[in-house]
């Protein structure tokens, strides 16, 4: 069953396969809070974008048990990948994933980013945006997480050799581009070290 933020044909991918080697420890089961209540990293970075589509894969990789502990009984396909591997390599695999759902729009976004708000996705994903290839969020001059991606684009990704990862997939010949301007701090916080996660909780 959908709910009424849910869009037809979108399919979630969540990359959570990182060692989290800067943070110390699994960065994505660390305490956050989302609505007000309490939870983890990785639940609120899946809360972001799973109310607004129909399927959710996750990758995972050396941290994989407690990031499913960690997620309780949210609905979520699991993905393994490398753990040593490239976050393209990560992105691929979920990208890959979800083309063979039958997806028409990607929303792929990050499990250290937890703070993104819901009025960002919906504009990331609103019929204005629809008929872009690569939309991402931008604010105060900087691009942000998540992005969006066209099926076309997608099947694309899973071929070019792509130098600079997913930012080189905007480069590519014929791909249109679209930068939302939000006004939303949630798309640049990345919770990689221990003084950015106590930051991000000082912000809430």
């Amino acid at each position: 069953m959908t709910t009424p933020d849910q869009q037809p044909g979108v399919v979630g991918v969540l990359l959570a396969g990182g060692r989290s080697a800067r943070m110390g420890r699994c960065k994505q089961t660390l305490p956050w809070v989302r609505d007000g209540r309490p939870t983890t990293v990785v639940a609120a970075a899946h809360d972001t974008i799973s109310r607004h589509v129909g399927l959710v894969f996750i990758t995972v990789g050396l941290h994989a048990p407690a990031i499913r502990k960690s997620l309780g009984e949210r609905a979520a396909t699991f993905l393994d990948v490398d753990p040593e591997g490239s976050m393209l390599e990560s992105a691929r695999t979920g990208i890959e994933a979800a083309l063979n759902t039958g997806a028409s729009r990607i929303l792929l976004h990050l499990s250290d980013h937890p703070a993104v708000r819901d009025i960002t996705i919906e504009r990331l994903l609103d019929e204005d945006a629809r008929r872009f290839d690569f939309v991402h969020p931008r604010s105060e001059g900087r691009g942000g997480h998540p992005i969006v991606l066209s099926s076309t684009l997608g099947r694309r990704i899973l071929d070019e050799p792509l130098a600079d990862g997913l930012r080189s997939a905007r480069e590519l010949p014929n791909t249109s581009v679209l930068a939302v301007e939000v006004d939303d701090p949630g798309i640049h916080l990345d919770l990689d070290t221990p003084e950015s996660w106590g930051e991000g909780l000082g912000s809430i």
